[in-house]
């Protein structure tokens, strides 16, 4: 009896281990909920991002199994067979999370900066260390927290609920020199939740090597509309460059960071720099930034090629924006919010002038679709930064295909370097907790931002000479 009971414990074990593999495989249903998305994606992250645990486990309990006799009963021969089939599917898992490694390095080896370091190996016991704390962020970073980066005039207009929300952590290694590169990283959560508290583990390995990293808080919707979401952003890069001196940084080199709605924020950032319609009340301040990061970015809101499964240009629209009448009557603006449709308006700028250099005659055709509202700062693509890119081909939240829309449109219009780094299997939230994708991904973006860094400091002295 007592077999039979450890039997069913076990064959429970295979059916869920097995059911979490199938979801992290299965793309979501066109008409699934927005919280059914949620709740798959967060079950698919503990198989896909920490198989070495499940795989632990799975040694744990066919050892047990093995010692109370559940192999010795009738219909265990299946059962085992299933069993085994779902951990080969798991050592797979734990196999692509490893070779990761290798993708970064791969697409990043023409950036590796002279300081820069290669992703710990298999044996590398500090890593492993590091794999067991899913929550792991480094003890010997000086965290500042709390510093609020609003005037008072704009904390007043805001509302008295507002300040948490705009507010900053800063990030240091106490030991290093002054005159550090500086990192804003922008925490995603659908533009509506999140906290700059909740650190992905490269915010550590960035201050353990150098660097200055900024986490920024922002205004959240529903209170918040879009684009509040972008000036508050922009309200912290004014902050950084008056006052990041005082905590060792340098404010003539400032990165931006973010993942999922963060990075889109980070691109639409960078993209604007300067542009007065983002910094009211602050026109004059420079928020330009010297490189971009964007984790599982959102980079189309209009969802113009159709690669979401769903509406999401309307719920953008009804629930970030606030404009109840849905997405057809706002697109205009959300094309201007989008950053792949600006970099797609800035390659129909270019043809126009170059038509008209060679005097051709520009039809009404050619001037709708470049669109005849662009903001200020995204006329010339001399104002685009450097970017560095990574997604996840199983992201079932942000389709990987935009980013690679992203990428291609780049290419085509600036001469500044783009790298773009796509990690197979992994889905929308590899890069939160201390997981091996999340650990060689900072290796990546310390090797990419070194070199930037690198760049700015060459170029500076050029000018000086």
């Amino acid at each position: 009896m007592l077999t039979a009971v450890y039997a069913t414990l076990y064959a429970l074990s295979v059916g869920l281990t097995g059911l979490l593999c199938v979801l992290s495989q299965l793309p979501s249903p066109a008409n699934s909920s927005r919280k059914y998305r949620f709740n798959v994606l967060i079950l698919s992250t503990l198989i896909t991002e920490f198989p070495q645990v499940f795989l632990f486990f799975k040694f744990l309990i066919l050892y047990f199994a093995t010692k109370v006799g559940v192999f010795e009963l009738a219909y265990s021969n299946w059962l085992y067979r299933l069993d085994i089939v779902v951990f080969l599917t798991i050592w797979g898992l734990f196999l692509q999370c490893y070779f990761a490694r290798y993708v970064v390095e791969e697409q990043t080896k023409v950036f590796r900066a002279a300081d820069s370091h290669d992703p710990p190996g298999f044996f590398h016991l500090g890593y492993w260390f590091r794999l067991l704390n899913p929550f792991w962020s480094a003890r010997n970073v000086m965290v500042h927290p709390d510093i609020v980066y609003a005037s008072e005039e704009e904390l007043k207009q805001a509302g008295p609920a507002a300040e948490p929300y705009m507010s900053l952590d800063v990030h240091i290694h106490p030991s290093y020199p002054r005159h550090r590169p500086v990192l804003i990283f922008i925490h995603g959560g659908s533009w509506s939740m999140g906290d700059k508290t909740i650190s992905p583990p490269f915010i550590s390995y960035l201050a353990l090597k150098r660097w200055v990293v900024v986490s920024v808080n922002y205004r959240l919707s529903p209170h918040a509309k879009y684009p509040d979401h972008l000036i508050d952003v922009k309200r912290a890069i004014r902050w950084v460059r008056q006052n990041i001196g005082r905590y060792g940084g340098d404010p003539n080199f400032v990165a931006l960071a973010g993942n999922s709605a963060g990075g889109h924020l980070a691109a639409m950032a960078a993209m604007t720099q300067n542009d007065p319609f983002y910094q009211p009340g602050f026109e004059s301040v420079d928020t330009s930034v010297q490189a971009c990061v964007g984790i599982n970015a959102v980079l189309d809101l209009t969802n113009h090629k159709r690669y979401w499964r769903h509406k999401f240009q309307d719920w953008f629209a009804k629930q970030i924006l606030g404009k109840e009448e849905g997405f057809t009557p706002n697109e205009e603006f959300l094309k201007l919010s989008s950053p792949v449709i600006l970099l797609k308006q800035m390659e129909a700028e270019r043809r126009r002038s170059n038509a008209a250099s060679l005097g051709e005659k520009v039809t009404a055709a050619d001037t709708k679709e470049e669109g005849s509202k662009m903001p200020k700062a995204v006329n010339g693509t001399e104002q685009l930064p450097p970017f560095l890119l990574f997604h996840g081909r199983a992201d079932i939240l942000v389709p990987f295909r935009s980013v690679r829309d992203f990428v291609q449109s780049y290419k085509k219009i600036s001469k500044e370097p783009i790298c773009y780094v796509e990690f197979p299997n992994a889905n929308h939230m590899y890069d939160i907790l201390s997981a091996p994708r999340a650990h060689y991904m900072a290796y990546g973006i310390e090797r990419f931002l070194g070199r930037m860094y690198e760049r700015h400091i060459g170029d500076r002295h050029i000018k000086k000479d």
